[in-house]
């Protein structure tokens, strides 16, 4: 049994569709993010999964329940932190957490909860005098009190400086590691990297795949070349039928998908390079980041 099953989901805004016909699942233990451009549709699937937006088409189930008809019910089983907004501004950072901590039977330590994200300094301050980065870690830190078996994260590194993000992503990891299904949104691929099993990119609403961080990152391995042209890149390309093209340090990066050998075509790239009086500063073959492989998806 899926935690989270999405099934031909669409979601219309008058006119406008966000979600179009989309479909997808979250296990138990396991990290799944939906990734995405502004207006891809990843905030408008989430209020569907938590049922404060009625599908236009599909369906949502959560722990095998309709969200938006039995929610209060399911509401107990998991932990949603929405992109913004939400909790009383008036109320001190202890008093938040431990508020939201009591309205679950399975009463977690706000304590520890609080210091887990880094929150103990200014634990008697209120809301409306936080940082937004403090802010963002409250927001974290109600819905890590929530129910265990399901933790919904809305873009949860926005606005956090390197320790924040650290704090978050080590909290998601925790908890998927103890059992718990965890669903976010987020634009940053490298976060993606350490702590997703899954990702379903969008595009307009609609599903570009559905595939494990593995087999986009491990499984497909390019080649990167530091100091080529344009100009040579493209004619590498006419002369080996590679497919270089350039990231946004510089590199000149190339699948080598169709290469049962990749260290077989870095050596004809490198030949073509010496016959061509071409130098370049560094060559190495590895596997390739998400963000070339979202780059390379959704590249026209």
């Amino acid at each position: 049994m899926s935690v989270v099953d999405v099934q031909g989901l669409s979601v219309s805004y008058g006119p406008v569709d966000a979600v179009a016909d989309l479909s997808f699942a979250v296990d138990a233990g396991e990290t799944v993010a939906l990734i995405g451009a502004n207006g891809a549709g990843k905030t408008s699937t989430i209020n569907a999964i938590v049922g404060i937006v009625e599908p236009t088409a599909g369906s949502v189930r959560v722990f095998e329940s309709d969200p938006a008809q039995d929610r209060a019910t399911i509401a107990r089983r998991w932990g949603v932190m929405p992109q913004a907004g939400g909790l009383p501004m008036g109320l001190r950072v202890g008093e938040c957490v431990e508020l939201f901590a009591a309205l679950y039977q399975d009463r977690v330590d706000a304590s520890a909860v609080i210091d887990g994200c880094g929150l103990t300094d200014v634990r008697d301050r209120r809301w409306r005098t936080l940082s937004g980065g403090q802010q963002q870690r409250l927001s974290l830190a109600v819905a890590l009190v929530g129910g265990d078996d399901l933790l919904i994260l809305d873009e949860p590194t926005a606005a956090l400086d390197v320790p924040g993000q650290e704090r978050v992503l080590a909290q998601i990891t925790k908890r998927a590691g103890a059992g718990s299904a965890v669903l976010l949104t987020t634009h940053r691929l490298d976060e993606v990297e350490q702590v997703a099993d899954r990702v379903v990119i969008l595009h307009e609403g609609a599903l570009v795949i559905d595939s494990s961080v593995t087999a986009l990152t491990e499984e497909s391995p390019e080649i990167r070349i530091r100091g080529l042209s344009a100009d040579q890149a493209s004619q590498l390309n006419n002369t080996l039928a590679t497919s270089f093209r350039f990231g946004p340090d510089g590199d000149a990066m190339s699948s080598v998908d169709s290469w049962t050998d990749p260290q077989q075509l870095l050596a004809l790239v490198l030949d073509w390079c010496s016959t061509n009086d071409v130098r370049v500063t560094s060559a190495s073959v590895g596997k390739r980041s998400l963000a070339d492989a979202y780059r390379e998806m959704m590249s026209p």
